[in-house]
């Protein structure tokens, strides 16, 4: 999501549809990446890693590099 490929980890849903979670107003950006890849696993660094089980990977930073397909890691 940042672009660094150091302490690399893979974020892991037990489901697709768990991506679909009613109630958000904006889904972040990782899981509309997920979604449209139609796939469980996200490999990233660990403190993005951490972001996302934090609630934190919306920033605007990280959404246009994953909008524009551009993973680093």
């Amino acid at each position: 999501m940042c672009g660094s490929t150091s302490r690399i980890e893979v974020h892991h849903i037990r489901k697709l549809a768990d991506l679909k979670q009613r109630g958000r107003a904006e889904r972040p950006a990782w899981v509309k990446l997920m979604a449209m890849r139609r796939r469980k696993t996200l490999v990233v660094c660990r403190p993005c890693h951490e972001d996302i089980h934090a609630g934190r990977a919306a920033s605007s930073t990280r959404k246009r590099s994953l909008e524009s397909g551009v993973l680093g890691n």
